[in-house]
């Protein structure tokens, strides 16, 4: 026989000894009587979670459909975002006001705001300088001219007014152009006496209380200088840093608050029911969808306080259901209850549950999605011959 025919012969006998052994082995956990197998009975259970939003609002839309899967960068459900959003609009712009005003703080003044100062104590100054003078011989001859021609002026008006008095009397003019001339009187008048007031102060000079006003005008743009040139006081920028900071917090929680209008799965799995209904409003906790893990599903079993001593925790469980027939799933032993309980009422036969059992639990990866929440299953876990 050649080298070739020898390999193909070898790996025949090698592929059928192993389907053998996978058609015998496994299956006869299920199918024959052994000491040493401990044959279980339960329905597959899933990890679930009540998906709720952390924010009271209205639905206003739910994308995730009872039994449709979810993926975790999938939106499952919205709620109305629109007064959220304003705020956070408002919490932007007064972060921005915030950081404007820190950052002009931070630079000082302009040198042309400086020099507008300065020209400002320049005035003030002159003005005092002015005040401590005295009036100047100008400004009295200036006071006097103006007294002598407001004078001149009311004493031509009271001609004028005597002249339309004899008039009015001898019906030549009327009532109204008589008071015109009496208003016209009347005015120079006033005229005259306020030009009188004005050479007065000019002769008296300055008050001293508006010296003083003068003075405290130039003392403030003097100070107002000297604080400019200085730069803004460091407590004033910690108070203004921590107004940004304090903006940027509330800036922060609005946009949290937005974000929480948006309903996430905490993981991928299936959408196993719908709790409410879009236009409904929700408080935050209420449960919106409920999502069950179902790439890691388990096995709720019971089993006999005589069977207690066989099992163990990571104990290889193999896992058979009616609807897929001719597949076993594998699972592992990852919980033993510590204490007994009654068998539970789903138990059929009242004999049966009258027994007390001790629950296990059976982690069954479930990468192909076969296994559905409330599926039937059989299990099957085989023992060494210690275990006897």
């Amino acid at each position: 026989m050649s080298k070739k025919k020898r390999l193909l012969v070898l790996f025949v006998a090698v592929s059928a000894a192993g389907l053998f052994a996978y058609f015998y082995n496994e299956p006869q956990l299920f199918r024959q009587e052994s000491e040493h197998v401990l044959r279980l009975s339960g329905n597959i259970e899933v990890r679930e979670a009540e998906l709720s939003f952390k924010i009271p609002g209205r639905v206003i839309e739910r994308i995730a459909e009872e039994g449709q899967l979810l993926s975790t960068d999938v939106v499952a459900a919205k709620l109305d975002s629109v007064d959220l959003e304003q705020q956070l609009a408002l919490r932007k712009a007064e972060l921005h006001a915030a950081q404007a005003a820190l950052a002009e703080l931070e630079a000082g003044f302009l040198p042309e705001e400086i020099a507008q100062m300065e020209a400002a104590v320049s005035k003030a100054q002159a003005r005092l300088d002015e005040l401590l003078a005295g009036s100047r011989p100008e400004e009295i001859a200036s006071a006097k001219a103006a007294v002598a021609s407001a004078g001149a002026v009311e004493e031509h008006m009271r001609i004028e007014l005597e002249r339309q008095s004899r008039l009015l009397a001898s019906e030549t003019i009327s009532q109204r152009e008589y008071d015109k001339a009496i208003s016209e009187y009347s005015g120079a008048s006033a005229r005259l006496k306020s030009a009188n007031e004005a050479l007065k102060l000019v002769q008296v000079g300055p008050r001293t209380e508006q010296i003083a006003q003068a003075r405290a005008a130039l003392t403030e743009a003097e100070q107002q200088l000297a604080l400019m040139k200085k730069g803004p006081r460091q407590e004033k920028i910690e108070q203004a840093r921590a107004r940004v900071e304090q903006a940027s917090a509330a800036c922060d929680f609005a946009r949290t608050q937005v974000s929480h209008t948006l309903l996430y799965a905490p993981f991928s799995g299936m959408v196993l029911s719908e709790n409410v209904e879009v236009g409904e409003y929700v408080s935050p906790g209420t449960p919106v969808i409920t999502l069950g893990d179902l790439e890691n599903t388990w096995l709720r079993a019971y089993i006999a306080e005589s069977d207690l001593g066989k099992v163990k925790y990571g104990q290889k469980v193999h896992i058979t259901t009616d609807s897929h027939p001719g597949n076993i799933y594998t699972g592992h032993i990852s919980f033993i209850a510590s204490e007994s309980e009654f068998t539970p009422k789903t138990v059929q036969t009242q004999k049966e549950r009258v027994k007390l059992v001790y629950r296990i639990k059976v982690d069954v990866p479930n990468p192909e999605l076969e296994l559905k929440p409330g599926m039937p299953v059989d299990a099957a876990i085989q023992f060494e011959e210690t275990h006897k």
